[in-house]
């Protein structure tokens, strides 16, 4: 029933398949896509989340430092977390987003040896960069050339700014899809889904095993299919459009204000506010080499500690992490939380690292 119901609105989701929790969901769409094609390499963008697991948790914010861009196109790569070993980042490609050359390059170079290109449509996890004009029509269209699966990970877009996802938003359809606890309103929930013929190489029509302890749980079907019916009529996104751009104006005049360069953008309620830059920045390197680390973690501590902003505007390794919106907030909690936000930069001076 949740299949069916799920299938309905989400473009590419000709099968549904439930698992735990988002760092599942990828792990096993890599998995399918590997299983599918018979092909061993992944393709990802530096500055992208998709969960902890250990082929996949290469070139993220919690990486230690910036990497090195190598004749190839290819990016360095650097481990988000010790306890990797470095076998297991060769199974992965790590490229600039927004790089449409580099992508190009790497296939060429591996023909018949790249099984998938994983990325969030919006790199929501680095604050938020949107993909430049074309990009991901034209992996699409690189995919389906090269023969690769091109997979959407959704933990984070998916039904936060409609109900279809940044499929629907960007009219681009990947092969797989993953989802995380949104569909099912922050129950434990998450999913995979994609067109049938890769869905059905999952056993037990196919030869992959995919299974969870808590799969497929009553409990949080129920959610999901009651999540779904809610947010279908679409009023819950457009309040949550209705906040975001009131916060978005309000934070933009403060910082223009006190004379501090800051680029703000947002999808579906998750506002990035990249400090210190002028324009729209296109990959993770355009933000290490503007985000003031030292400025940021002053004002995020002066926020939390003494203005009672928790969690706001909290920096992260070289980026920021970006503002969550949800239909609990009000337009009253937006202007307050602005207040203090330009009381706090009347009491600290801004400089670049």
């Amino acid at each position: 029933m949740l299949s069916d119901r799920f299938c309905s609105v989400v473009p590419c989701a000709e099968k549904l398949r439930l698992v735990n929790s988002g760092l599942e969901a990828t792990m096993y769409a890599t998995r399918i896509a590997r299983a599918a094609t018979g092909r061993r390499l992944i393709l990802k963008f530096e500055g992208h989340f998709h969960g902890l697991n250990d082929t996949l948790t290469w070139n993220v914010d919690s990486s230690p430092r910036s990497v090195a861009l190598l004749e190839s196109g290819e990016l360095e790569r650097v481990p988000g977390t010790v306890g990797i070993p470095d076998e297991l980042g060769q199974l992965t490609i790590p490229l600039s987003w927004n790089d449409l050359g580099a992508v190009r390059k790497a296939l060429e170079l591996y023909p018949n040896d790249v099984a998938g290109i994983i990325l969030e449509p919006v790199a929501l996890n680095i604050g938020c960069i949107k993909p430049d004009e074309g990009f991901l029509q034209n992996l699409r269209t690189f995919a389906t050339e090269y023969g690769a699966l091109l997979i959407f990970d959704e933990v984070l877009t998916g039904f936060r700014a409609n109900i279809g996802g940044a499929q629907t938003d960007y009219s681009v359809i990947p092969d797989l899809a993953t989802y995380g606890k949104a569909f099912g309103c922050g129950m434990p929930i998450a999913g995979i889904a994609g067109k049938a013929e890769f869905m059905d190489v999952i056993a037990p029509r196919g030869p992959v095993q995919i299974c969870g302890t808590n799969t497929g749980r009553y409990l949080s079907v129920s959610a999901a299919l009651a999540a779904l019916d809610h947010l279908e009529d679409g009023a819950a996104y457009r309040y949550v459009a209705s906040l975001e751009d009131q916060i978005k104006g309000d934070m933009s005049e403060i910082f223009a204000r006190h004379g501090i360069p800051c680029h703000i953008d947002g999808y579906g309620g998750r506002v990035g506010v990249h400090i210190g830059m002028t324009g729209r920045p296109r990959s993770m390197r355009d933000i290490e080499q503007t985000y003031p680390v030292k400025f940021a973690h002053k004002l995020f501590h002066m926020l939390s500690t003494e203005y009672g902003l928790y969690g706001f505007l909290m920096p992260l390794s070289y980026c920021p992490e970006p503002i969550t919106l949800s239909a609990v907030h009000t337009p009253t909690m937006i202007h307050d939380a602005c207040e203090r936000l330009d009381s706090a930069l009347n009491r600290i001076d801004y400089h670049v690292n």
